[in-house]
């Protein structure tokens, strides 16, 4: 008889990778003591319809074990059926070692133009006995995927918006009693290698999902997320690819789609409406912010890639009173932070924006302190990735390095955001 498994797919800094495997056994396990060597895991990874994966050649060689290979079993225990520790019951949970070098357990892959979902098959065998209250089990091999469970995200529904040059897709979060009450929306704009026509890897390509954990939620009193994806770049304006010129063919459409979202959603408090974005979605989030500021209670741009040479005066000014909350990293070789963000930050200073702020990490270092350097230090990620310290509710200090306040206290950037608010409505 065939033996079945399920997944679990956890949202990390560094993507989204398969933590668990979690086994129908199909008999009791209670009195069960297994021990990770007990169970080897093998994982191949393809394309779409079994296709090649092909790896880019501007990424380097590729690794070894980035279609198939062994996972690493960190934790075995008798679980239930959606992976909880359990005296008794018929699953067995496997954890899986995930790190940033290693992309074996990943559930994406950059095809050189966009992120993209892959297809998994994991065969699990026994490799010693495993004795429990009802006898021995041995020589199991699972082969059958009964479907994966990425955490948070399986809380979010998709939609799409017709608009006659550009149409977007979307996933969007609706809290659990917005149909009672007002809250707010935050809106995230994607990086480049976020685009295509799967618009579940906006909020998991990152760790977007961090939105939508109970901490976070908490801090908003519950709040909307709409994520919407373009089928190219924010960046293109008109021939396909990334542009510098500062224009977008998207921006039309964008608004359209977050006024027919909030059309379709009443319970949106319309004076807390949030825009943000990493990268290519920074870009948009300026360029969404300088053609309807009166729309926004605040904006969060990462890493934001619009050229400061483009940006007029008059443009400053119309976003001199938003509030605003930039994140980049010195060590940014992607977007030069001299060209994009600092001169920006500096002018809206200037206008006498009193309340700009500016989290400049001088690099990107892992924060749960569970991935090392071959010194022991932090694990440094690329500079770019700047994201990583924002969803995770990290900034907290201004460019000056003094920190960043609210009503006298100091406060992280999502603290800060969900504080934020329009002293009026606006149509």
């Amino acid at each position: 008889m065939k033996k079945h498994y399920s997944t679990v797919t956890e949202v990390f800094d560094f993507g989204p990778h398969i933590s668990k495997v979690i086994l129908d056994v199909g008999s009791d396990l209670a009195g069960a003591r297994p021990e990770p060597a007990q169970f080897e895991v093998a994982v191949s990874r393809t394309a779409e319809q079994g296709k090649e994966l092909v790896w880019p050649q501007f990424m380097g060689e590729k690794p070894e074990d980035s279609t198939e290979g062994l996972r690493t079993v960190t934790n075995l225990y008798v679980s239930d059926k959606e992976g909880h520790p359990s005296d008794s019951g018929s699953h067995l949970t496997l954890e899986l070692l995930c790190h940033p070098l290693q992309s074996l357990g990943s559930v994406i892959w950059f095809n050189g133009t966009y992120n993209v979902s892959v297809q998994t098959a994991y065969t699990v065998t026994q490799k010693a006995p495993l004795s429990t209250n009802g006898g021995v089990l041995k020589d199991m091999i699972f082969t059958e995927n009964d479907g994966n469970r990425i955490l948070l995200a399986d809380r979010l529904q998709t939609g799409s918006f017709s608009h006659p040059l550009t149409p977007l897709s979307y996933v969007y979060y609706e809290p659990p009693a917005a149909k009672d009450s007002s809250h707010p929306l935050i809106i995230w704009l994607h990086g480049a290698g976020e685009g295509g026509s799967e618009p579940l890897i906006t909020v998991i390509g990152n760790k977007v999902v961090n939105l939508l954990s109970p901490e976070i939620q908490r801090l908003f009193g519950g709040a909307y997320l709409l994520a919407p994806q373009s089928p190219t770049y924010w960046m293109d304006d008109g021939g396909g690819e990334i542009s510098l010129s500062g224009s977008s063919i998207y921006v039309d459409a964008l608004d359209g789609l977050i006024s027919r979202f909030l059309t379709e959603h009443p319970a949106v408090d319309r004076n807390r409406i949030y825009i943000g974005g990493c990268s290519n979605g920074g870009f948009m989030t300026m360029k969404m912010i300088l053609h309807t500021p009166e729309r926004y209670a605040a904006a969060f741009p990462v890493c934001e890639a619009l050229p400061d040479a483009v940006i007029s005066d008059g443009e400053i000014q119309s976003i001199a009173r938003l509030p605003i909350w930039f994140t980049h990293s010195r060590t940014d070789t992607v977007v030069a932070p001299e060209e994009f963000v600092i001169p920006t930050y500096r002018r809206l200073v200037d206008a006498g924006n009193e309340n700009a702020h500016f989290t400049f990490w001088d690099k990107v270092e892992d924060a749960t302190g569970l991935y090392k350097a071959q010194d022991g230090s932090p694990f440094e990620y690329m500079g770019h990735w700047s994201w990583i310290p924002m969803l995770n509710n990290e900034c907290r200090l201004d460019y000056d390095r003094r920190p960043v306040t609210l009503c006298g206290k100091p406060v992280t950037i999502l603290e800060w955001l969900a504080g934020q608010r329009k002293e009026a409505a606006q149509p």
